[in-house]
């Protein structure tokens, strides 16, 4: 059997707050409430690098560039059985933004991509240690792979 596999990349993207604390930027689909809170990241073109993906993605889906990438944080790999067996890979990076980026925007994705044309509205949020995304796009979004989201010194 040929199961069809796809690679992906996600950004967590951080920034610090006035108060000095590490949020996560976010967005929802205002015209279709229904779908969860996400973070930016798509597919990865034929013979374009993980890295290049990442910043083109991030580009379309919020408009930001020049992002510092922090470091990679892993690859997510999630099993979609309907209608067809699909493996995706999706690489996960944290990036920063500046501090004075925007506290909330909304953004047009462009490009050529399924998502294009759609309007996603960003937020910064600091996640606690119960908060979730849904599937791959939460895999590293804990503590130990991110300890800068967290303040683990009120942790027991």
């Amino acid at each position: 059997m040929h199961v069809k596999t796809t690679v992906r990349v996600g950004a967590y993207i951080i920034r610090q707050n006035r108060q000095g604390l590490h949020q996560l930027l976010m967005f929802k689909h205002p015209d279709c409430p229904e779908a969860p809170i996400q973070i930016p990241g798509g597919g990865v073109e034929p013979q374009e690098s993980l890295e290049c993906a990442l910043h083109r993605e991030v580009f379309e889906e919020c408009g930001l560039s020049n992002l510092t990438v922090i470091r990679k944080l892993g690859v997510a790999e999630i099993c979609w059985r309907q209608p067809h067996k699909l493996v995706s890979y999706r690489h996960c990076f944290l990036l920063q933004a500046p501090r004075n980026t925007l506290n909330a925007w909304d953004h047009v994705v462009q490009g050529d991509g399924i998502d294009s044309g759609m309007r996603f509205s960003y937020f910064w949020h600091r996640p606690t240690t119960d908060f979730r995304l849904p599937a791959d796009l939460g895999y590293f979004l804990y503590p130990e792979h991110i300890p800068e989201l967290y303040d683990l010194s009120q942790q027991i």
